[in-house]
């Protein structure tokens, strides 16, 4: 099935909250999902720090590493972006291109998906359309930082997250209910706010997206942020780095 695709990339995020058993299934079930509809996809993974050995975000801002293209047929790949997405936040505090600007770097996708913590999308996202993925699990420690990064994007982003239940069938004798009502009546007593998750069984081993991710995926594109081709730093010798240009401490 191939869908239209954007004349400019899209932006769409997903929070990293330490629940990576809830999220890291749905992230790569939504990828595929997108690159099934005929979409080029591009994580850039907040969590992985660029090196000069495993280069991402942060080189492609200052003009030494090209992204890889694609062949003919839709894909996907993972950049390493932690501190690109830092030099990012600084630039856009102190006046400079955020990361809606930074459509010069991909040029060759259909969208592009921030997965990060709450903390550093918040910068990134404040105010924005996007309404990014925040997935949950029955997991011990998974409602606390849920609510946590809820609270972040509600209060500091001023951005509404898509909430995600992911329900493991595989344990029919445990509630999968009790975690998404818990955030429900936090957020609906502390910050004055109506929690209603979407229930999405837990993705098994390498099976395909399901047709509720696939809608699910569908839904996030609606929410998309299109990325701009207007950034002010180019590669020429006169110039000066984006990162040399930024405030000092920005890491």
């Amino acid at each position: 099935m191939d869908f239209a695709v954007p004349q400019t990339p899209k932006l769409m995020a997903m929070v990293s909250h330490g629940d990576e058993q809830a999220e890291l299934p749905l992230l790569l079930r939504v990828c595929a999902a997108l690159v099934g509809f005929g979409y080029t996809v591009t994580v850039l993974d907040g969590s992985v720090l660029e090196t000069p050995e495993n280069p991402g975000l942060e080189q492609l801002l200052n003009f030494t590493f090209s992204a890889p293209t694609h062949d003919d047929a839709p894909g996907w790949s993972i950049l390493p972006a932690g501190i690109g997405l830092q030099s990012l936040s600084a630039a856009h505090r102190h006046g400079g291109p955020g990361i809606a600007d930074c459509g010069t770097f991909f040029v060759h996708e259909s969208i592009v998906i921030v997965y990060a913590n709450a903390h550093s999308l918040t910068p990134l996202l404040k105010g924005s359309q996007v309404r990014p993925l925040l997935a949950m699990s029955g997991a011990k420690t998974s409602l606390l930082t849920t609510y946590l990064a809820l609270k972040r994007l509600l209060l500091k982003a001023k951005v509404e997250p898509t909430i995600v239940n992911m329900v493991d069938t595989t344990r029919p004798e445990k509630s999968n209910t009790s975690s998404p009502t818990s955030l429900s009546d936090c957020a609906k007593y502390f910050l004055n706010y109506e929690v209603n998750p979407l229930h999405i069984p837990a993705p098994i081993g390498d099976e395909r997206p399901s047709a509720s991710i696939e809608r699910l995926s569908l839904g996030l594109l609606e929410n998309a942020m299109p990325l701009e081709a207007g950034w002010a730093y180019a590669p020429q010798r006169n110039r000066q780095s984006f990162s040399t240009a930024m405030p000092a401490g920005r890491h």
